[in-house]
C-alpha cells in the first residue's frame, strides 16, 4: 500500500478518530497531517494571485479557512516527497472508505498510466474508461471537470508538478488540483467511486 495522509484540523478530534478507526480497520496505515489554519498564516492574502483569482472565481478573494485549506494539501504533497514511496493517497477527513478501496489501489500500482487520481469527485466528469480495476471499478478519463480535493492518488511526477502549478494561489484547491491542459498531468478517475462523503 502506499503512504496515506489525512489532512485534519487539531480541533476535529471526532473527524479524526471516525476515519482512523475505518482506515485500521481496512488494515491501512497512515499519517495524519495537522492542517493549516488559515486565518494564523501571517500576511497569507501575499499568497494569492488577486488578478487572476478574481478572474477565476466568484468572489476577489479567498477566505482564510480557505487557504488554509490549500496549504494544508500543499503540506501533504511536500510530507510525500520527503519519502522515497513512488505514489501516495490524500484524504481530506471527511470521507468514509469503502473496502474495495484496497483492491482499487492495489490494482492502481500495477501500471504506469496516471499522474493523478481522483477517489471521488462531484460532477458525472463523462467518464471512459480506461482500464478495469476490480471486476466493478475501473479508471477513466474525465471528458469534463469535475471538482473535490476529498480524496485523490498523486505519483511524484504529479506532486512535484503542482507544488508549482499551483503557487501563487489563484483559485480554491480543488479546481487549482485539476488543470491538466496546464500541466500535463495525467489526471484520471475510478468509476464507481471507492471513497465517499462521510455522513454529516
Amino acid at each position: 500500500m502506499p503512504p496515506i495522509y489525512v489532512i485534519n484540523l487539531d480541533r476535529d478530534v471526532e473527524r479524526m478518530a471516525s476515519l482512523a478507526g475505518s482506515l485500521e480497520a481496512l488494515d491501512l496505515p497512515f499519517e495524519r497531517v495537522s492542517a493549516v489554519l488559515g486565518k494564523e498564516v501571517p500576511d497569507w492574502e501575499k499568497l494569492v494571485d488577486v488578478e487572476l483569482y478574481g478572474a477565476r472565481n466568484r468572489l476577489p478573494m479567498p477566505r482564510p479557512g480557505e487557504v488554509g485549506c490549500y496549504l494544508s494539501h500543499l503540506k501533504a504533497m511536500d510530507e510525500f516527497l520527503r519519502t522515497d514511496a513512488p505514489w501516495c493517497v490524500i484524504l481530506e477527513d471527511d470521507v468514509e472508505i469503502r473496502p474495495e478501496c484496497v483492491e482499487v489501489l492495489t490494482a492502481l500500482g500495477q501500471k504506469d498510466d496516471w499522474d493523478l487520481v481522483k477517489l471521488f469527485c462531484f460532477h458525472s466528469g463523462l467518464p471512459v474508461r480506461k482500464r478495469a480495476l476490480t471486476p466493478n471499478h475501473h479508471l477513466v478519463v474525465n471528458l469534463t471537470r469535475t471538482t473535490s480535493s476529498a480524496a485523490y492518488v498523486v505519483n511524484r511526477r504529479a506532486a512535484e508538478t503542482l507544488l508549482q502549478s499551483m503557487r501563487p494561489i489563484s483559485e480554491q484547491v480543488d479546481h487549482a488540483l485539476d488543470r491538466p491542459w496546464e500541466t500535463g498531468l495525467r489526471t484520471r478517475g475510478i468509476r464507481p467511486m471507492p471513497v465517499v462523503l462521510a455522513p454529516v
